[in-house]
């Protein structure tokens, strides 16, 4: 019964092969409207030659007369029950594509939560540059704690800390495995590191959501021993602060530090890049992958990121990676 049914159905479905346009239809109402090709020309912006064509070529796929061209123009019973029937099927049109335009419109306002060490030391400085190269996408910008919590879904992308591996989100690496070691300058006149072994018996400051950062450095540093008074913080900007304070050295993402390494306010003794397990990522649940403009701010962002951890990488003496044993 229900194949029956969808015949049937079928059956009723009909496809109108037209051989006029869309512009001939709006030139015809213009025209029968205004009642002159000459003032629906200046109506509609185009010239009373092509104004005339476009009617021509609706009466000719027709195949009936819609006007009377005799002492003026106008309809034919034909014409005047034709433009009856299509005027109001021509609005209808012209406000679902005002409808879809409204809503792209609202479309363009992309919300984005972040780390505010991300916020403060990069995103929130490019942010100009983004307004002029995008204008048309209104970008909003969220401080968020970092945790191992699923993504938010009321948002439409988020930056988050991890290795990448979250369900229900697709996830695209920015930066954040490229670490390096940093100190405060006068913290360096008190410690001197030459070698890796140096840390040993200092303090140092890791992040809660990377507890393993410290270990992977050592590891690929070819550091004989662990430092064993390490520090957790749960904010990277906090922890950069503490450096700069003098209070002891931290392993950082380079991209975070990179202006107060151009500035002196912090420095990497070893000038050295460790490619560890974690780092920051742009997040975008599956129903946001398609939109639009949410691509184009993850596209941007991306680039941004791939650009300077280039320049990173060709500034370093040194680049080591963490590989898994």
């Amino acid at each position: 019964m229900c194949a029956r049914r969808n015949v049937a159905h079928n059956r009723g479905v009909k496809l109108l092969r037209t051989h006029f346009s869309l512009a001939n239809l709006q030139v015809f109402v213009a025209v029968a409207r205004l009642g002159s090709f000459t003032r629906a020309a200046e109506h509609i912006h185009l010239t009373q030659s092509a104004v005339s064509k476009q009617v021509a070529a609706l009466e000719e796929a027709l195949g009936i007369s819609l006007f009377v061209r005799a002492g003026g123009v106008r309809l034919t019973p034909a014409g005047h029950d034709f433009l009856e029937k299509i005027e109001p099927a021509l609005g209808q049109i012209a406000r679902a594509v005002e409808s879809l335009e409204r809503a792209d419109e609202e479309a363009a306002v992309v919300s984005l939560l972040a780390p505010p060490a991300v916020l403060q030391f990069w995103l929130i400085s490019l942010m100009p540059e983004f307004v002029n190269a995008h204008p048309e996408i209104d970008l909003r910008l969220s401080p968020r704690l970092m945790s191992n919590a699923s993504a938010r879904l009321d948002v439409d992308a988020e930056i988050r800390f991890g290795t990448g591996a979250w369900q229900g989100v697709r996830a695209r690496y920015l930066f954040g495995r490229e670490m390096c070691v940093v100190a405060g300058p006068a913290w360096l006149d008190r410690h001197p590191l030459r070698h890796p072994a140096d840390l040993a018996d200092l303090r140092v400051f890791g992040h809660s959501l990377y507890p393993s950062a410290w270990a992977e450095w050592c590891h690929a540093m070819g550091a004989p021993a662990m430092p064993r008074d390490m520090q957790a913080y749960d904010h990277y900007s906090v922890m950069i602060e503490a450096v700069m304070a003098g209070l002891g050295v931290g392993i950082v993402p380079r991209l975070l530090v990179r202006k107060y390494l151009a500035s002196g306010a912090v420095v990497a003794p070893f000038n050295e890049v460790m490619l560890g397990s974690s780092g920051f990522y742009l997040v975008l649940c599956d129903h946001d992958w398609g939109n639009r403009h949410v691509k184009t701010v993850g596209d941007w962002i991306h680039d941004q990121a791939e650009t300077l951890s280039k320049q990173w990488l060709e500034s370093v003496s040194r680049t080591v990676r963490y590989i898994r044993s």
